[in-house]
């Protein structure tokens, strides 16, 4: 009886080993699946917020060069104004041609100073336009570039 009573004993300490060895090892590999889900998303918040961060630095950017450039478009829309107005001139580097050795008669016309057609002052201003957009396009993206690429 007694040696029935110690295999029975013998056989549940081993039976609650055995459940506690396969417990153990189940918990472990829940473990393992926990530390790597918890580094992915340590990984994942660390990204957010760089992006975050880099999100800010180009909205700061956009925000700096399009005032610029509005700027620059209000300053040019109202120095073709004025001269539109005649109350500014345009001064161009331009070569005459030579005039006769005999003097002409003066006409009507020889009275008023030179001045450009109205198509030539809108084609300065819309190419003045179109430099300042690009100047202020390319300081953009040297920023964006500087701040923002090169940080990293």
């Amino acid at each position: 009886m007694f040696n029935r009573l110690f295999l029975i004993l013998i056989n549940l300490i081993l039976l609650v080993s055995l459940a506690a060895l396969y417990y153990h090892a189940e918990s472990a590999k829940k473990d393992s699946v926990i530390k790597t889900v918890s580094d992915e998303r340590d990984n994942l918040l660390v990204t957010l917020q760089t992006t975050q961060r880099q999100h800010q630095q180009i909205a700061v950017l956009d925000s700096k060069h399009t005032q610029e450039l509005a700027d620059a478009k209000t300053q040019l829309t109202a120095l073709k104004r004025d001269v539109l107005a005649g109350k500014r001139r345009m001064q161009l580097a331009a070569r005459c041609q030579t005039l006769p050795a005999t003097p002409t008669a003066t006409r009507l016309d020889d009275a008023t100073g030179a001045r450009l057609d109205d198509a030539v002052i809108n084609d300065y201003f819309r190419l003045r336009k179109g430099i300042e957009i690009v100047t202020q396009q390319i300081a953009g993206l040297q920023a964006y570039i500087t701040q923002v690429c090169l940080v990293q």
